[in-house]
């Protein structure tokens, strides 16, 4: 029995010494084998690796969207073209409003295209608001010609593009209804047409031919010899005479037209063709 306790006692006394010894030839094992430092930074690696993995997995939250149901401020910009103010609110001069003005120019058929013209009004107007005599107008002459071997008369085609009221200018649309005291259609102002005039002056030349060949058959027949003659000058002078009634149509055309030429000073009447805003 002594024997049996004495044993285990030396064997308990043996034991944390061989223990020991087996732990420290595994570290130093280790330690040869490995690098410390490195084995924590890779650990580290790897845990920030994992991280950026979890974050990248996640999605982004929905975003519930706001609408704003406000009205938006709008800042209004005036429309300038050669500071000439095209207002679309204010006081309104209604489309067909008519003024008498009077030319500070003289015009002609042989006025440029894009010529510029200047008319003062000479009454005042009243249209919801007192437009004073003395109103400056302004307008271009938008096309024309002179008088045409057709037969057709020049033309002269004005458009009014603004008016001075108040020392502001503002931008208007309007026609010439009177030009000289005379009516205008279709804001076309034309000289005279002369084809019905060109064949009226045929016919008229085949007339005097006429009366002239039977003033001749009537002298011829004053003596016996001319006697038998005579007849010949009449038909001649008839046939001539039907000749030019006949082509009068054709050579009525080359009748040139009346050119146009309207003085300074000469009336006019502008009527507005869309309704006009002073502010």
């Amino acid at each position: 029995m002594y024997r049996f306790i004495l044993v285990i006692l030396l064997c308990s006394l043996c034991i944390p010494v061989y223990s020991y010894n087996l732990d420290t030839s595994v570290n130093s094992e280790i330690e040869q084998k490995y690098d410390a430092n490195k084995l924590n930074k890779d650990m580290k690696v790897n845990q920030n690796n994992q991280a950026t993995k979890q974050i990248s997995n996640k999605k982004p939250p929905k975003n519930t969207p706001v609408f704003d149901n406000s009205t938006p401020t709008v800042t209004k910009i005036s429309n300038t073209i050669s500071n000439i103010v095209t207002p679309k609110t204010g006081t309104k001069i209604p489309s067909g409003t008519k003024f008498t003005v009077k030319s500070n120019a003289s015009i002609s058929s042989w006025s440029g295209v894009n010529s510029l013209l200047t008319f003062t009004s000479t009454e005042p107007v009243y249209k919801n608001i007192v437009i004073p005599a003395g109103t400056q107008f302004k307008g271009v002459i938008s096309a024309s010609h002179g008088g045409q071997i057709t037969g057709n008369g020049g033309l002269i085609k004005i458009k009014i593009t603004s008016m001075t009221l108040n020392g502001k200018t503002i931008a208007v649309e309007g026609k010439i209804t009177k030009a000289n005291s005379k009516n205008i259609f279709f804001n076309n102002i034309k000289g005279a047409r002369q084809y019905l005039q060109g064949v009226d002056n045929k016919i008229t030349q085949g007339i005097n031919f006429y009366k002239k060949a039977r003033n001749l058959s009537t002298k011829m027949s004053s003596n016996p010899v001319g006697t038998i003659l005579s007849p010949i000058p009449t038909i001649t002078g008839w046939l001539g005479s039907a000749v030019c009634t006949v082509t009068s149509p054709v050579t009525g055309l080359t009748q040139k037209g009346k050119n146009i030429s309207i003085p300074s000073g000469a009336l006019y009447e502008i009527k507005l063709t869309q309704d006009a805003f002073i502010n």
